[in-house]
């Protein structure tokens, strides 16, 4: 009796659970890399919500178009202070630089200073289990972003 009752536990609670929808393709008629990260569901941590967050402003929407990079985020604070967002990259492949397992966007001195006044002071966050991540350091006029090539479609 204990075993059925675990496994319907379990049936029932796996909605409940934190999940982050995310998907990395390159447009190939415009050589774009294209990322789309949608929170769906109920617990967190809200991968699509950390990028709103260190993004500068409190409106609901929010968007960056500089240097080639162009990124949006919807945002919706919940109680608990989280926020459940979505956001969508746009980055031309070109300025994507491969290191080892990595496709790597980076921008230092004047470029990462106009990109990075759009985010909090050393803005720094990593989803999909470290295999994504976006760096600021606005004190050292660098900017980063990186993807592990193994989550892009092509």
């Amino acid at each position: 009796m204990n075993k059925f009752l675990l496994v319907i536990i379990f049936l029932f609670s796996f909605n409940l659970t934190a999940q982050t929808d995310f998907s990395a393709e390159v447009i190939k008629d415009l050589n774009i890399l294209s990322i789309s990260i949608s929170d769906d569901g109920r617990i967190p941590p809200f991968e699509g919500g950390m990028f709103w967050n260190i993004m500068k402003g409190d409106e609901q929407r929010k968007y960056i178009d500089e240097n080639g990079f162009s990124m949006e985020c919807d945002g919706v604070k919940i109680p608990g202070r989280e926020i459940y967002g979505a956001c969508t990259f746009n980055i031309p492949m070109k300025d994507f630089k491969k290191i080892g397992e990595l496709q790597v966007y980076k921008l230092t001195g004047t470029l990462a200073s106009r990109l990075n006044r759009h985010f909090t002071d050393s803005a720094y966050v990593t989803v999909q289990g470290g295999l994504v991540y976006l760096s600021s350091y606005n004190t050292r006029r660098e900017f980063f972003f990186g993807i592990n090539d193994k989550l892009i479609k092509r």
